[in-house]
């Protein structure tokens, strides 16, 4: 039997745990000389049959999953190097019957052979992240008429940790610990399926389809929450519509609404009252929330035009953006079990296509509260890269090697920038220079 080093056994023991105590005769693995093959018992392992870690370099190791025992080829738009020159790396099953431990200069990963769960360390450090235990999901599924696999990796890690990157978004976060991100290309949206930790560490993501990261709860409606009138009628809150926002005192309507969801294109159009003016007027809804569970929801508003939220009579938020170009804001808001929360909501749209919606997440449990996870529509395949560096900088040159240089522009090219929408005509671009 191989002496393991005192780190590497504190992570097989965090790792068995909570493994079986079982060994199926159908599990298995396979070395090759870059990468090893698991085949986890396909009874416990949410529908894979393979689980494959490639050594990229001494600190990055790629991660796919299938759901046969072949991998499918997917070219990948992001990554370039899959790893052209294999750096040594070492394999070791010592005491342990349903594990093995894949070695490299810079990273200790430790597999559990029936369920393809991972758990990353340091050899001189310990645990650095794991996957959750029956995390790794692929759900046969039909998308546009092909069959394809829903794709969801877990991954656990300590109350200290903080996420960042993901690419460019709206909520106003740099911390995405406990927060969702949804990666999808839109005008200021830019998707970056990179994720790094203070811990310094980074996960890549490589799937083309749309994702949540992080809490990858499917958000509620404003209607999953308990919801009072300002005259505590229970069902709805009560919406005020008025035709001159400087005239509040001449109401259009008043009308209960138990949902607030003109998320998308045509549904101001279709869903606001006929006689209602958005290019003058606006709207308010007050009255009080409630909900079955204790503990801080997570409130997640669009808006075209101004928005302004008061909770418990505070205002939280005053924000304006363009209605073409809608923005976001997170609420974070502290519920007691069936207590009610008075609020108040004041839209302002601007011109006669606006956006507004109300969404929300309830609280999570602590073990939650230290996950994030990765969800994507489709893909044949799950695939992600886990990098590991001193410092963040390393781990964000793990990034470059995989992904490659960005090529600077050239010197001349550098000066004074600007943004506008458009320009109509040639007139106010000649006047604009």
């Amino acid at each position: 039997m191989i002496a393991l080093p005192k780190s590497i056994l504190l992570i097989l023991c965090q790792l068995l745990l909570i493994a079986s105590a079982s060994f199926s005769q159908e599990t298995g693995y396979t070395r090759t000389d870059d990468a090893l093959i698991i085949y986890p018992d396909t009874t416990i392992s949410n529908g894979v049959r393979a689980v494959k870690l490639q050594v990229i370099a001494d600190n990055i190791i790629r991660v796919t999953a299938s759901a046969e025992k072949i991998f499918p080829q997917a070219k990948s738009l992001a990554v370039i190097n899959t790893g052209a020159a294999t750096p040594e790396w070492q394999l070791q099953q010592g005491d342990f019957k349903n594990a093995v431990v894949l070695k490299t200069k810079r990273i200790v990963a430790v597999i559990n052979l029936e369920t393809g769960r991972i758990v990353y360390g340091d050899p001189a450090k310990g645990m650095i992240l794991a996957e959750q235990d029956g995390g790794r999901k692929l759900q046969p599924t039909i998308l546009e008429g092909e069959k394809t696999y829903s794709i969801y990796q877990g991954f656990q890690t300590t109350s200290d940790d903080a996420w960042y990157g993901l690419g460019q978004h709206q909520d106003g976060l740099m911390n995405y610990k406990g927060y969702q991100v949804f990666l999808f290309q839109n005008n200021t949206e830019v998707a970056v399926p990179f994720l790094i930790s203070r811990k310094n560490y980074g996960i890549l993501w490589d799937n083309n389809s749309l994702t949540k990261a992080g809490d990858t709860r499917n958000y509620q409606e404003l209607s999953q929450l308990k919801l009072f009138s300002k005259n505590n009628e229970a069902g709805w809150l009560t919406a005020t519509y008025y035709n001159d926002r400087n005239k509040p005192g001449e109401i259009l309507m008043q009308k209960a609404e138990s949902d607030i969801k003109y998320e998308f294109l045509n549904d101001s159009k279709l869903n606001l009252p006929a006689d209602f003016k958005p290019a003058t007027g606006m709207i308010v809804w007050e009255g009080s929330l409630a909900s079955g569970v204790t503990g801080t929801h997570k409130v997640r508003l669009t808006y075209g035009g101004y928005m302004k939220v008061w909770i418990n009579g505070n205002q939280v938020l005053d924000r304006w953006r363009q209605s073409w170009n809608p923005g976001s804001a997170i609420l974070d808001i502290a519920f007691e079990k069936d207590k009610k929360v008075p609020i108040k909501i004041e839209w302002i749209p601007d011109g006669g296509e606006s956006y507004t919606s109300f969404k929300w997440l309830g609280p999570t449990g602590n073990k939650e509260q230290n996950s994030f996870g990765f969800s994507s529509e489709a893909g044949k395949l799950e695939d992600y890269y886990f990098i590991y560096g001193k410092n963040m900088d390393e781990v964000i040159g793990g990034y470059r090697t995989l992904t490659g240089k960005a090529t600077l522009l050239p010197i001349w090219a550098f000066g004074f920038w600007q943004s506008r929408e458009r320009y109509k005509t040639q007139d106010e671009i000649l006047n604009t220079v």
